[in-house]
């Protein structure tokens, strides 16, 4: 073989059918010159009839990068026959291998050794490069905004301040989710009346200051009526629709159409009496819910 080539070597062992076979270990490194680059699997064939041979085979590939005659010793093959349980052993026979190098015409002058090739740089590989100069570019700018945010002295985010609602938009608002989900419509008259009832407490808890959402329906009345500043009739109304509500909840009623109706009227009615601001609602009760 020529030196630093590459050359196949094959064990194979042929024995009875029902031989059991321990397979020899190859080194990596075989008389510290020739190395084992790769490794095949051991092929196993199986006689077609009864009492052929079994044939066992693995395959090889080995270099050597010193010239030079090598003789490699004999491999021993251990097995057994059943029911014989005596270890036999069978050894290869030497396998001699000569690396040679290539011939160098001294009568030649001498060249000088080659330069590396110029080779034309490709999108892959200026892609990173690329991302690089656009990154410490975006980096300048920012270091620039941020220096001139700060001689100004201005705030470097400005977050748009958030519009808060008032207690009653935000009543009427939840008011006409809950018209336009038309539970009641859908035979969900208890989650109807709990949900108009929830936005009412929490309405009444923001603007009067009476914790309605831990109160009963006669606490809450007498809360507003202590208050002072909530009209009868708004509370009268309040009551009515609270005690239809608990009647739903409680007592398994269930209210007529037109009251289903009356409920959410009188609640939108109700919030739009008690915001505070002259014609201050958003909502105006609907005859049809």
């Amino acid at each position: 073989m020529l030196i630093g080539d590459h050359v196949g070597l094959k064990l194979q062992f042929t024995g009875p059918a029902n031989a059991q076979v321990f397979w020899p270990f190859i080194p990596d490194t075989i008389l510290g010159n020739i190395q084992v680059i790769g490794r095949g699997k051991i092929d196993s064939v199986a006689g077609k009839k009864a009492g052929d041979p079994l044939q066992l085979t693995q395959e090889f590939n080995i270099t050597c990068y010193d010239s030079g005659f090598y003789t490699i010793p004999g491999i021993d093959f251990k097995y057994r026959v059943p029911p014989d349980t005596s270890l036999l052993t069978l050894n290869s026979s030497l396998l001699t291998l000569m690396v040679h190098t290539l011939k160098v015409d001294t009568t030649q002058a001498i060249k000088p050794i080659k330069g590396p090739l110029q080779v034309p740089i490709t999108l892959r590989e200026m892609i990173p490069w690329i991302l690089l100069a656009l990154g410490v570019i975006i980096l300048i700018l920012g270091l620039i905004w941020y220096l001139k945010k700060r001689k100004k002295n201005e705030p470097i985010f400005q977050l748009k301040p958030r519009v808060k609602l008032q207690p009653y938009e935000l009543a009427l608002q939840e008011l006409e989710k809950l018209r336009t989900k038309k539970l009641w419509q859908q035979g969900k008259v208890k989650e109807y009346h709990t949900e108009l009832t929830d936005v009412l407490r929490k309405y009444i808890e923001e603007r009067f200051f009476v914790p309605a959402l831990e109160s009963t329906t006669f606490e809450i009345v007498e809360g507003l009526t202590e208050k002072g500043n909530c009209q009868k009739a708004s509370v009268d109304k309040l009551n009515e629709l609270l005690v239809r509500a608990d009647m739903v909840k409680f007592a398994k009623g269930l209210p007529t159409v037109s009251e289903n109706d009356q409920s959410l009227s009188g609640a939108i009615e109700f919030v739009n009496e008690t915001t505070g601001a002259d014609g201050g609602g958003l909502l105006r009760p609907s005859a049809s819910q």
